[in-house]
């Protein structure tokens, strides 16, 4: 969803509606995968919406309850990639990323994190070690990956 509208999904998360809106999703999603598994043991309200700025770029994050299981993230990130210069938005050359902070294992070793991304394609991509499960410390994380993709374009 976030990839078909990013301009729209971002404006819905930045808006009041932002929980109605992600409670439809998860009823939608839990309602898809029914048949094969427990739905989540947690509601939308205990999310947070964070709007925030990644290098020059807007961004919502969502921050998770607690995660219990590996994988489960505790952040995530949709970055619309908009030059703030331009005054429309052309999803043609625009775009989103989306990037997780999630719950890793350490055999016999302390907790960690890991960065991943999720693309268009729905790729899972891991970047290996993550920071701390920290917002200021995920958005800085994902500026320098944004900057070392975009100076390899």
């Amino acid at each position: 969803m976030a990839f078909e509208n990013p301009l729209g999904f971002l404006s819905i998360l930045a808006s009041p509606d932002a929980h109605k809106f992600l409670s439809s999703l998860m009823q939608s999603v839990s309602e898809y995968y029914s048949e094969l598994e427990q739905g989540p043991d947690y509601t939308v309200e205990e999310f947070t919406i964070h709007k925030a700025r990644v290098g020059r770029y807007s961004c919502a994050i969502i921050e998770m309850p607690q995660p219990r299981g590996r994988t489960e993230a505790f952040f995530v990130a949709a970055v619309l990639l908009a030059d703030p210069d331009q005054s429309m938005f052309d999803s043609k050359k625009g775009g989103l990323r989306y990037f997780t902070l999630e719950k890793g294992f350490r055999l016999g070793g302390p907790p960690r994190t890991v960065l991943c991304e999720w693309t268009e394609e729905g790729s899972h991509v891991n970047y290996g070690d993550g920071p701390a499960p920290r917002l200021d410390l995920f958005i800085e994380a994902i500026e320098q990956l944004l900057s070392k993709s975009m100076s390899v374009q």
